[in-house]
């Protein structure tokens, strides 16, 4: 392990070096103004009061003295069994290499800022901030807490739009498809960028088994998304194509570990949440997708019914019982056995990959979801709505200016130093075996799609259940006033918060 952290620690430093020689071919400035030769090694450029500089390319940011003020943050736990907060600040002891640049990242921010960071963490946070504000003493700036349980939040009117910050959500260290997707009217109440990796650490994707790929002589998912083939047809022939069932209640091979579809519906293009021409919040799941949507769960169904080629968690469990037991759950317990290989495909998020996977014999590759067809333009991915999300309480008495500025330079900086750790180095070192899963990776993190139902309650799973136990026109003749009516309170309600 100190050997690897070793050789992370030296690609790190020559990613950094090879920055500074490019940088200094241009004379770019550092954070105060002087000329420096690796504006990566200081990222903060300064230009003008009004933050704009006309003599420099690189990014800028605007400078300000906070007098060495707290910005104090409330986050989700580290330590929490599922969904923890990771790498916002440095534990202490901590020596793993995203740890170290955590640390890194935050020092260069109080720095720049003269501000001094202060965490508290809570496996809940969400839960004291409405006490807390009706208290008139809010004793943190930004929240970082589960998107699925800050709805009720702004639908009070506790929570501050982030639009009200002077930031552009278009750059790199933010994620302009989540300003779009989770904003409506102008109003944007949780927001991701890249000072915390939970926003690409709970993306899911699906992973396979190269060993199990060899033994059944099947052709790489890798070369089918070359030639523009990777498509459920391909996928759903796959899977029935890996099926060899233990003997005397043992637990044999599979083509995959049952899942839930709604992922693969994203991923087909059949997405829930919309904003349609008229400026309203739509569900097309049972009319323009309908088609399409009633062909994928046919062959869906037909797959995870099949337990010869699909198990569910419950059952691998139940015929791995003597090992089953050594793990915190049924979740970590069946990816242990897809290393092992059990599986062919198995579907979680990149973290879980870091936190689940063991070592496989040939190793483990990554794969996007699989397109509709050849002729769908892109791959489309989902966020896992538990994952944490920033969001900011509406204390009137905050500094907005300190905010902005404050939480665009702290992303920027992590981009290249956190989220490099992350990504590039540990993710990709850790599960790349190759460099076709490094594109994959690249791919699945370019393609991430938003709900809006993510942050506020318009259930559209009823929809989709139904869809899949008796067929998209019967649920959708059920459910075509409900949805609509849900999705237009949602929508009124967002209008209403001031």
């Amino acid at each position: 392990m100190k050997k690897l952290k070793t050789v992370f620690s030296l690609l790190l430093a020559l990613f950094a070096l090879l920055s500074a020689l490019a940088a200094a071919s241009c004379g770019a400035p550092d954070g105060d103004g002087s000329a420096q030769s690796a504006p990566s090694q200081d990222p903060g450029l300064s230009g003008g009061p009004d933050g704009t500089s006309s003599e420099h390319t690189g990014p800028v940011f605007r400078d300000a003295d906070y007098g060495g003020e707290t910005f104090s943050v409330y986050m989700r736990s580290s330590k929490a069994k599922h969904y923890a907060g990771l790498y916002i600040y440095c534990p202490e002891n901590a020596t793993d290499l995203v740890n170290e640049q955590a640390a890194v990242r935050n020092q260069r921010v109080e720095e720049k800022y003269n501000i001094s960071f202060s965490f508290t963490e809570a496996d809940y946070p969400q839960d004291t901030v409405k006490k807390d504000l009706a208290a008139g003493d809010l004793p943190y700036d930004i929240v970082l807490a589960q998107r699925s349980s800050l709805g009720g939040l702004a639908y009070e009117g506790l929570l501050r739009n982030f639009n009200d910050l002077d930031v552009d959500f278009t750059t790199g260290w933010w994620d302009k498809n989540a300003c779009r997707e989770y904003g409506y009217a102008g109003k944007l109440f949780i927001m991701p960028n890249d000072v915390s990796v939970a926003n690409l650490a709970g993306c899911r994707l699906w992973w396979f088994n190269k060993a199990v790929l060899e033994d059944f002589r099947l052709t790489s998912p890798y070369e089918y998304a070359a030639r523009n083939e990777w498509t459920i047809d391909v996928f759903f022939q796959m899977i029935k194509s890996v099926s060899a069932p233990g003997a005397d209640g043992q637990i044999g091979i599979y083509g995959m570990i049952k899942e839930e579809c709604d992922h693969l519906l994203t991923g087909i293009g059949s997405f829930r949440v919309e904003v349609d021409e008229a400026g309203d919040l739509v569900c097309r799941i049972g009319t323009d997708y309908a088609e399409k949507t009633q062909d994928f769960l046919d062959k869906y169904k037909a797959i995870i019914s099949d337990p010869s080629v699909s198990i569910d968690y419950g059952t691998a469990a139940g015929l791995d019982a003597l090992n089953s037991s050594k793990y915190i759950d049924q979740f970590y317990h069946a990816r242990a056995l897809f290393s092992e290989g059990h599986f062919l495909f198995t579907q979680t998020t990149m973290n879980g990959s870091l936190e689940a996977f063991g070592e496989s014999e040939k190793g483990i590759g990554a794969v996007m979801n699989p397109k509709y067809d050849s002729d769908q333009p892109e791959y489309y991915h989902q966020m896992d709505a538990l994952f944490p999300i920033w969001t900011i309480p509406d204390d009137p008495s905050a500094d907005v200016e300190m905010l902005g500025n404050v939480m665009d330079y702290w992303a920027y900086v992590s981009s290249s130093t956190v989220m490099e750790a992350y990504y590039e180095l540990t993710l990709k070192t850790k599960r790349a075996s190759d460099p076709d899963m490094a594109l994959m990776l690249d791919t699945v993190k370019g393609s991430i799609r938003y709900y809006i139902t993510d942050l506020f309650p318009a259930d559209i799973s009823p929809l989709i259940t139904a869809s899949y136990n008796r067929s998209v026109s019967a649920a959708w003749a059920a459910l075509k006033t409900k949805i609509p009516n849900d999705l237009k309170k949602v929508q009124d309600k967002i209008l209403a918060i001031d």
